[in-house]
C-alpha cells in the first residue's frame, strides 16, 4: 500500500505540536503581556458565546472615621461589574494539487510546506485580532474619538500631544496617564520603522544572552534570538515587541505609527476548544488539504464587550462601541502613543 501524505502529517499528533508551537513563537505570550486565565477557558460541552468576568471594579474610598464612644461606624460599599469577553471561532484551510507539486520538482512538498509555516501563521492572524481589539478599545489614530473606552489612555493630537518619533517623553507621559501606577508599565509594541529609528540613535539598551555575553546582534536591531527566543532589547526600561501588524495611519512621510506600551498580564487569553487540525484528500481532484480551526478569546483587562454581536470580526472588533470600560485608570496598565518615523 502506497504512504499516503495524511499518514505523515497526523492531526492527533500535529494539533498539540502546533499548539505548543504557536505558544513558545508568541512573543506576546512571551513577554508575559498576554497570559493565561482559567476563568476564560470554556469547555466545549459548557457551550457559550461569550464569558462574564465578575470583578470588583473600584479600590476602597474614604477615609478613616474618628472613633468616639457615641457614634458608630458608617459602612461604605464597593462595587461590582462583569468584564465581558467574546468567543472568537476561527479557520482556514490550504490545499495542493498533485499536479503542482509535481511541475515545482526538487523534491519539494507543499503540504509540509504548509505544516512548517502554520505555526507562524497562526500567531499572526490571532495579533491582528488582537489588534483589532485595541483599536476598538482606543479608537482608529487620529480619530480623537473621545467615546472609546480608552480615549484617556492616549497620548496624540486630542491629549495635546503633536506627533514625533518616539522618545523618552512618550514614556513618561505614558506612565503619568497611570499615575503612582506607572511603572506597571513593563513593555513596548511598536512598529519596525518605529524601531528603527531607536536603533537609528543607539537607544536600544543590550541583550545578555545565556552565557552572560551581550547579544551585539540584538544590540544592532537585528531580529537575533536571545534564550531561544525573539529578541528586540529594550527601550528606557521596556521590553521591546516589533511587529509590522501594529496600526498606522496615513501614507509616505506623513505615516502616523501606534506605540502600545503594557503591563504584564494586561491581555487576557482563554480557548473553548485546543487548537485543531484536519487532513483531507480528494482523489477525483488528486487534491491535499489541511485545515485549522481554533476557538479562543482575547481580552482587554478592564474592558467590557458591550454589544451583542456573536463571534464579531474583525471590523466589529475596531468598532469603538463595541467597548466599554469597567476598571479605574489605574488598573488597566495599557496606554497608546501616536508616532511618527525617521524611516519614511
Amino acid at each position: 500500500m502506497a504512504t499516503l501524505r495524511s499518514d505523515l502529517i497526523i492531526p492527533e499528533v500535529f494539533s498539540p505540536y502546533l499548539s505548543e508551537a504557536t505558544t513558545l513563537s508568541d512573543s506576546f505570550l512571551q513577554s508575559g503581556v498576554v497570559q493565561p486565565l482559567p476563568e476564560l477557558n470554556l469547555s466545549a460541552e459548557r457551550g457559550g458565546d461569550f464569558v462574564k468576568i465578575p470583578s470588583y471594579t473600584a479600590n476602597l474610598t474614604g477615609d478613616f472615621e474618628v472613633l468616639t464612644d457615641s457614634t458608630s461606624l458608617t459602612p461604605s460599599k464597593i462595587t461590582a461589574d462583569n468584564q465581558i469577553a467574546p468567543v472568537l471561532h476561527r479557520g482556514r484551510a490550504f490545499s495542493s494539487r498533485d499536479l503542482a507539486s509535481l511541475a515545482v520538482g526538487g523534491g519539494l512538498d507543499p503540504m509540509a510546506a504548509i505544516a512548517q509555516k502554520m505555526a507562524a501563521y497562526v500567531n499572526n492572524q490571532k495579533q491582528k485580532d488582537l489588534y483589532s481589539c485595541l483599536t476598538g478599545a482606543f479608537g482608529s489614530l487620529n480619530a480623537n474619538d473621545s467615546n472609546s473606552a480608552l480615549f484617556t489612555h492616549c497620548i496624540d493630537s486630542e491629549s495635546g500631544d503633536t506627533p514625533t518619533t518616539l522618545s523618552p517623553r512618550h514614556v513618561a507621559k505614558a506612565q503619568s496617564i497611570l499615575g503612582d501606577a506607572g511603572s506597571k508599565l513593563t513593555t513596548i509594541a511598536v512598529h519596525s520603522k518605529t524601531y528603527y529609528d531607536l536603533v537609528e540613535r543607539n537607544a536600544i539598551d543590550r541583550i545578555y544572552d545565556n552565557t552572560g555575553a551581550p547579544d551585539t546582534a540584538a544590540a544592532s536591531g537585528s531580529t537575533a534570538r536571545a534564550f531561544d527566543q525573539p529578541s528586540f532589547g529594550s527601550f528606557m526600561g521596556l521590553n521591546v515587541i516589533v511587529s509590522d501588524d501594529i496600526p498606522t495611519a496615513g501614507s509616505g512621510a506623513s505615516t502616523e505609527y501606534a506605540c502600545f506600551l503594557f503591563g504584564q498580564g494586561a491581555i487576557f487569553t482563554g480557548e473553548q476548544s485546543p487548537i485543531r487540525t484536519q487532513t483531507d484528500r480528494d482523489i477525483l481532484a488528486l487534491e491535499e488539504a489541511m485545515a485549522v480551526d481554533l476557538h479562543y478569546i482575547y481580552h482587554v483587562g478592564g474592558l467590557k464587550y458591550a454589544v451583542s454581536t456573536v463571534n464579531p470580526n474583525r471590523s466589529t472588533l475596531e468598532t469603538v462601541a463595541s467597548w466599554s470600560k469597567v476598571y479605574n485608570t489605574k488598573n488597566i496598565p495599557i496606554v497608546r502613543a501616536t508616532v511618527v518615523s525617521n524611516q519614511d
